[in-house]
């Protein structure tokens, strides 16, 4: 009984001080759960009627569903912002507009980094495509096939498809090939490659894998 009240007392000890303490939270949501390129910078996210906006501390993007293309309208707004409403935000008062169509693939906002815009262009699972745009110098500085991407300290690694030479794949292991091609599956061999943001310089690694692709 002693133990039990002892809990009891305890619990209640740690309840006022939560709160009288409550949990930091700025709001922001993780890149990687918002389904952005782990690494990049956590936005606050908020739903909107006509899309979704990504609010971080130097920018707003906006995306909208495209109405003929597959893909989103992407949005960019620096230095005017909302103010606490970006829902209703003028798009005549964006920075930068990348509209589906006007690339060579389907649009879909892939993240912010410093002065860096991350987009990714494609329908389907396999062999997709990076852009990065440096917004400062208003240019593209990357344009590849890529997966598995992950930024850390400002360099990007991603893995990216090689050429199906039988002189090079053969010296890759890849003991479920057959497998997944009785699955009626492609087999992908890929290349590490790391990018470094502010050197624009791309770097292949030593480092080949094989995966499942459709």
């Amino acid at each position: 009984m002693i133990e039990v009240m002892r809990r009891a007392h305890l619990l209640l000890i740690i309840m006022l001080f939560l709160l009288g303490c409550p949990l930091s939270n700025d709001g922001t949501t993780s890149a990687d759960k918002a389904g952005l390129i782990p690494g990049t910078e956590n936005p606050v996210v908020k739903e909107c009627t006509k899309g979704t906006a990504y609010i971080y501390k130097d920018y707003e993007i906006h995306v909208e569903p495209s109405p003929e293309h597959q893909g989103m309208n992407i949005f960019l707004y620096s230095p005017e912002v909302s103010n606490s409403n970006p829902c209703n935000l003028d798009r005549a008062t964006a920075s930068h507009i990348i509209g589906t169509g006007e690339t060579e693939g389907n649009n879909f906002f892939a993240g912010v980094y410093g002065n860096y815009l991350f987009i990714d262009q494609g329908t389907g699972p396999d062999q997709r495509i990076l852009s990065i745009y440096d917004l400062t110098q208003k240019k593209l500085i990357l344009f590849t096939e890529y997966s598995d991407p992950d930024l850390k300290d400002g360099i990007l690694t991603y893995y990216k498809t090689l050429v199906p030479d039988p002189g090079v794949i053969k010296n890759i292991p890849c003991p479920d090939a057959k497998k997944w091609t009785d699955q009626g599956l492609t087999v992908l061999y890929e290349q590490k490659e790391t990018f470094t943001l502010k050197s624009e310089s791309r770097l292949p690694v030593n480092d080949y894998r094989c995966r499942a692709g459709q």
